[in-house]
């Protein structure tokens, strides 16, 4: 039986000088990229483990589009199974119209066909996909599309009778050590191309399991085939960018090809960045748009390994376990920029003081108590609807200030997912405004959570 701890180890142990973990935390601190959790692995094995306050290392997040992966990973099992031929029109799967024979890899590599513009125009439904003329032969034209990745969550569905998360929870999550996670349902199935909510350790596991062809522990979680399918770039998206930059590289089976290995890759920077030629895995968390930036730096941290064992530093060590020990997004607060999207119901906001260095947050779901260090608190029995079964929640986690100028500053954030509000009261009012806005509707009410979810944080 597998541990459910990762073996660990000093970064020296495996070729990387603490001074260069350092220096990634300062370039992701000082150039405000809002980093919340990282993972940094070399074969198996944890160098470095940490998370930002208020997010931790057992927070359950939204990691957008590396649902996309995992979506892709339940196809490639059940191709091993015999019980889908990739190369097969997707009709064969589901009954439905298609009339311009899109296939499974179709699919897998966002082949499909359509523009850019023709994706942004296509609800995510499978017949619309299907029967919308794409402008470009199919298997000729990549255009990067999350309704290809629902349709492929509903062809496993259509194939199992099964969601992907309860296909994926024996194949996949518990050899590994994930535990259980939720997937966001739409029309009845997981969503595919976003929703999955999982920690930082989910992430670096999955990519220390790719970075060995799909062994963990001794066993063999992933199909080895799968993943040299999955990571061979079968769609050109080099475009007319630079060539320098990650998204232009290849695309494979949901996958993006990297300056060094692969990726696994959502909004606002969720990743698990693969090097398989030295067996690193980087799993990191945060929240901006500047996301190239975010590989840059941690790209300069893979090209800092060596071959072989360092001594250590006993002064960089001892500097890293403090910097580990105060590792908090709240020290980066005047580098977070407020994105300039309107807050639907930012009327219905109010802050009042509740005493020296204390204050009360009046929302539209319930009140909040904010003081001078992280408060956490769950929201129940919000409205809305996330997965049938009436236990919407809102994990929220605040911290304010009274500032020199006379106004307040609070962040709330929502640790089930990478985003926060930042809230200032002036002269003027409160004006509220979203450091990276939620990607579907730029409301708090879109990142509702299951109540099990919301409470492990």
């Amino acid at each position: 039986m597998m541990s459910d701890a990762l073996p660990e180890a000093t970064p020296e142990s495996h070729g990387l000088p603490a001074a260069a973990v350092l220096r990634l935390i300062d370039d992701l601190e000082q150039s405000g990229l809002d980093p919340h959790a990282l993972v940094i692995a070399r074969h198996g094995h944890v160098l470095f483990r940490g998370a930002w306050q208020p997010w931790t290392p057992h927070t359950q997040s939204l990691v957008y589009s590396v649902s996309k992966t995992f979506t892709a990973i339940a196809i490639g099992l059940l191709e091993s199974d015999g019980l889908i031929d990739v190369t097969a029109p997707v009709d064969r799967y589901l009954d439905l119209p298609n009339p311009h024979g899109l296939t499974v890899r179709h699919l897998l590599t966002m082949n499909t066909g359509h523009s850019a513009q023709q994706v942004e125009q296509l609800p995510f439904d499978a017949a619309a996909l299907l029967t919308t003329a794409p402008a470009h032969i199919p298997g000729e034209h990549f255009a990067y599309n999350s309704p290809a990745s629902f349709a492929l969550s509903a062809i496993a569905t259509a194939i199992t009778g099964r969601s992907l998360t309860d296909l994926l929870k024996g194949r996949l999550f518990d050899p590994l050590g994930i535990g259980n996670r939720w997937w966001k349902p739409l029309d009845g199935i997981d969503e595919g191309f976003s929703g999955l909510h999982l920690d930082i350790g989910d992430l670096a596991r999955i990519g220390i399991a790719l970075a060995d062809d799909g062994v963990f522990d001794g066993r063999q979680v992933i199909p080895r085939d799968f993943i040299r399918a999955a990571t061979t770039p079968w769609s050109d998206t080099s475009g007319s960018e630079s060539s320098t930059l990650d998204w232009t590289l290849g695309y494979g089976y949901q996958l993006w090809r990297s300056r060094h290995g692969f990726r696994l890759d959502g909004a606002y920077g969720q990743f698990s960045l693969i090097v398989p030629e030295s067996g690193v895995v980087v799993a990191y968390q945060g929240a901006t748009t500047r996301t190239q930036e975010t590989l840059n730096a941690i790209w300069r941290l893979v090209e800092s390994f060596q071959d072989s064992a360092l001594a250590e530093d006993p002064a960089d060590a001892s500097r890293l376990a403090d910097r580990i020990a105060a590792l908090d997004s709240w020290r980066s607060r005047d580098r977070l920029i407020v994105d300039a999207t309107p807050v639907p119901d930012a009327a219905d906001w109010s802050l009042t003081d509740a005493g020296e260095g204390r204050w009360m947050l009046t929302t539209p779901h319930g009140p909040i108590e904010v003081d001078e260090d992280w408060s956490r608190t769950v929201l129940g029995d919000v409205d809305g609807d996330v997965d049938g079964d009436g236990q919407e929640s809102l994990a929220v986690a605040a911290r304010g200030e009274a500032r020199a100028d006379g106004s307040v500053l609070v962040h709330l954030v929502v640790p089930t997912s990478p985003h926060r509000l930042i809230i200032t009261r002036d002269a003027e009012g409160l004006h509220l405004g979203w450091h990276a806005v939620p990607l579907w509707a730029p409301v708090i009410d879109t990142l509702l959570v299951p109540e099990h979810v919301a409470r492990v944080y």
